[in-house]
């Protein structure tokens, strides 16, 4: 097939949340069709990638997106009372070569990755939207009404607003596009829930784990002898992330430390804000950067995900279940996937929890068995290879029906 990928960010390479599903999404599609990708690039590095990138699509269209870029356009939200995502990931570039790829090159169907992307195939000019499969990933809409709940009283009312137009993209989306995926059964119904006239249209696709990369193996130890480590991994300039170590470091662990007195907190991920950063101690260290993290995993004694903010799936979660670690983690960060706590993992919300579940993990005569299952539970649930059949299925469907539609059209003629 003939097809049009679009993403809000380069699908390359895949080393945070949203860009280690575009990438999946993408390497996927590339080895089985002619694919057109239009992206923009908003870090400098990622522009180290585009060749390669550039290699697996027949054509492509990159555009930099900065950050004087993203605050002029999150202004001009205000002025054309829209969606500051929208705003900010709308170019009159991009439109025209989208509008161009569609005339010339004859799309079959179009994957749109992220509603940010959207706006880009709702008119319709040049495709149907019901040759467009959406890849929603998270209702991103609910999120920003979550850190409206967390924040002083103006950015509050920025985030609320935010929430309110978003929406509403969303929703337009998901009514007119072929099918809308979200990443969890959990996503779905938050959707379907506010968007009721297009409930059958949507549906769960869940993110998969690349089994061989993260298993169990011979890693060399991060960490001290004389140190039993906890571990969160994640990209830390994401604010459900810091929000979350912050308060693990400063709620939890002191809890965590009355029955294990050499627990240490290691926040492993790169671009970690000051506000981190500032409480490293003896008992806290903010690494940054790793060029692996699988060895900061291997050696923990625990995964930490105490993340209270969160949508979709944790990849963090994922990661570590299957390099068969015992993980703690909150019901934000869990509900996403289909786990049972006290099988698969520890669930827990408050902080005196929390820090029972983590000491228990650490301790328990069960933590083997518990991590085992949790390996297995993503074996069973979480292979990209399998996921992605379904993808294929949708694809091949659109497109009988778009040849069927064209022969309907000749006959008439």
């Amino acid at each position: 097939m003939n097809l049009l990928f679009l993403s809000h960010r380069l699908p390359f390479p895949p080393n945070k949340g949203d860009k280690i599903r575009s990438h999946a999404l993408f390497t996927h599609l590339a080895a089985r069709h002619t694919v057109h990708l239009g992206c923009f690039i908003d870090e400098v590095e990622d522009f180290s990638y585009a060749n390669a990138v550039s290699a697996m699509a027949a054509s492509c269209k990159f555009i930099p997106l900065t950050k004087t870029r993203k605050l002029l356009r999150s202004a001009l939200a205000f002025l054309n009372n829209s969606s500051i995502t929208a705003e900010v990931y709308q170019d009159a570039e991009m439109q025209q070569w989208v509008d161009t790829i569609l005339q010339k090159e004859k799309i079959d169907c179009a994957v749109v990755f992220s509603s940010s992307m959207a706006p880009y195939l709702l008119a319709g000019k040049y495709l149907a939207p019901r040759h467009v499969v959406f890849d929603m990933v998270d209702l991103d809409s609910d999120k920003w009404l979550q850190y409206s709940k967390t924040d002083g009283l103006a950015t509050s009312w920025i985030y609320r607003r935010e929430a309110t137009k978003l929406l509403k993209v969303e929703r337009a989306a998901a009514e007119k596009f072929a099918l809308t995926y979200l990443v969890s059964p959990y996503e779905v119904q938050c959707l379907s829930r506010l968007a009721p006239e297009s409930a059958e249209r949507i549906k769960p696709l869940s993110n998969g784990v690349n089994l061989n990369y993260f298993s169990s193996g011979a890693f060399a130890s991060p960490f001290p002898q004389d140190v039993t480590p906890i571990v969160m991994t994640g990209r830390m300039d994401y604010w459900p992330n810091v929000e979350g170590a912050l308060w693990f470091a400063n709620v939890v662990l002191p809890l965590v430390k009355r029955k294990v007195p050499n627990a240490r907190f290691y926040v492993v991920g790169g671009q970690p804000v000051s506000a981190l950063r500032k409480i490293s101690s003896v008992d806290i260290e903010v690494t940054g950067e790793v060029s692996d993290v699988r060895p900061y995993i291997a050696a923990a004694r625990v995964v930490v995900a105490p993340l209270r903010i969160a949508r979709g799936v944790q990849n963090k979660v994922l990661e570590a279940l299957a390099m068969r670690v015992p993980v703690v983690a909150t019901e934000e960060a869990s509900r996403g996937l289909a786990v049972i706590g006290g099988r698969d993992l520890w669930v827990a919300n408050s902080a005196e929890d929390f820090a029972s579940a983590v000491v228990d993990a650490e301790r328990s005569i069960e933590r083997d068995v518990i991590a085992a299952n949790g390996r297995a539970y993503v074996e069973k649930n979480h292979n990209w290879n399998e996921l992605l059949a379904t993808l294929d299925t949708v694809l091949k469907d659109l497109n009988v029906s778009s040849g069927r539609q064209q022969q309907t059209v000749m006959q008439c003629l």
